[in-house]
Formats: structure tokens, sequence, C-alpha cells
């Protein structure tokens, strides 16, 4: 178990109340991972741990502790995302909570973090909801492959025949993509052409994210097991 940390960058994926004026936090930092820790006095108007509480912020934190709770000791802001838009807050929100239900604890993951990061900076430039889609299916389709659950869009789990833009296929969250004979789409058919620009990260067409979204979901549900991700009502209204 980490001891010590020491100027590690971090995130922050969730914050509640401690007694009266402080607050535990769970943090995502890039070379160990999720890391729980208690900012003590963080409310305080003028607590040195006062900026654990700004949001959709790079931090650079220290902290120490024998047990799996930590002590927060310093925190400063690196940089921070303007988050003004309520379906970028919310899809936040959402990444958040899937990174804290699909990791372990103190179990590093640099290449997520990289791509968080990344995610942050475009959430706070951009507005399209296309490229908005396209941001969160990439990061869905990134932390499975980390978690060793890699989704192959090229071709038939059966066959191995590469897809085609014709036909239409049923998604195993186990297996993959297997064609079949139904010849329409619903929620449990998917049509060749959208799995392939679901594949090239091309999301003009809203039947391709309509169908991307499903997709992800089946295989996020199958992976996370009973791990409801609570988040999801906010991004289904918008």
């Amino acid at each position: 178990m980490i001891n010590k940390i020491l100027l590690e960058s971090a995130f922050v994926l969730h914050i509640r109340a401690y007694q009266e004026t402080s607050v535990i936090v769970e943090l995502f930092t890039r070379s160990f991972g999720r890391v729980n820790a208690v900012a003590k006095g963080a409310k305080r108007p003028k607590s040195p741990l006062r900026s654990i509480l700004t949001p959709a912020s790079k931090l650079s934190i220290s902290l120490s502790g024998k047990n799996e709770l930590k002590n927060l000791s310093s925190v400063e802001v690196s940089e921070h995302f303007n988050l003004t838009e309520g379906i970028a807050i919310h899809s936040l929100m959402y990444i958040n909570e899937l990174i804290l239900k699909a990791t372990e604890k103190e179990d590093p993951h640099q290449k997520v973090f990289d791509i968080y990061e990344t995610l942050l900076k475009n959430l706070s430039q951009n507005r399209d909801r296309v490229v908005l889609e396209k941001l969160l299916r990439d990061f869905e389709l990134s932390l499975l492959q980390e978690m060793g659950y890699g989704i192959d869009l090229s071709r038939d789990a059966q066959t191995n025949k590469i897809i085609d833009k014709k036909k239409f296929y049923i998604f195993n969250p186990d297996r993959g993509f297997l064609e079949t004979e139904e010849n329409f789409r619903n929620k449990s058919t998917f049509y060749g052409t959208d799995i392939i620009n679901f594949s090239e990260s091309n999301f003009e067409k809203k039947t391709t994210r309509d169908s991307a979204k499903i997709i992800m979901r089946k295989a996020l549900d199958y992976h996370l097991g009973n791990k409801t991700l609570n988040t999801r009502k906010y991004l289904s209204k918008k």
C-alpha cells in the first residue's frame, strides 16, 4: 500500500462531506490510480486545501498515510477546464462514475489518465453534440481496452471475416459481432455501415451514433456486472 505521494497529477472523481469542515475525496492519479484522501478543514474559507473543491481541474497533490484513507497535505490547481454547458458537466460526471466503477484502487492506468485529460480539454472547447458523442465513445473504448476487454470493430467474431457494410450483426459483449439473418436495424441488430463508421470514429450519421451508444452500453453493463451507472439518466435527457 502507498504510504506517501508527492506533487502527483490528479483529478477529483468524487467528493463528499466529512465532519463539519472537511471532505473525503476520491482522486484519480496518473502514477497510482485511484486513491482516497481526507482533506481536513478544506471547507474553511482560508484553508490551504480549499483548491480541492475546484471542479473540472487538473491538480498537483501531496498526501500521506499508511491506511487506505490518506491525508491530503497540499493541493494546487495546475489547469482548470471551463465547463459551462450542462451536457459537458453531465458527461464529466458520467466519466468520473465510470472510472470509479471500472477500476480498482491504487491500480495505475496512465493511458486512461491521459485520455481523461484530453477529454476534459475537448469538453471545455467543444459544444457540438456530435463531437461530444465521439469523445465519450472513444473514452469508453479506451477504458475497456485498458481493462482487457477490447472490442474488435473490424471483424465477425465467428468467421473472422471483415465486417460487411451491407450486412447486419448482433453484438455479444463476450465475443464480439456476429452476422445475423435479420435484415433490419433495432436495439439488438446493427448495420455493418454503422459498425464500420464507429471503428473509424465517423459519427456524422445519427444511426451510427445511436448504434455506438447501444454497443458500448451493452459492453459496459456486461463487464461492470451489477455496478449500475447512475449518471446515465442525466445524459439520456439531453
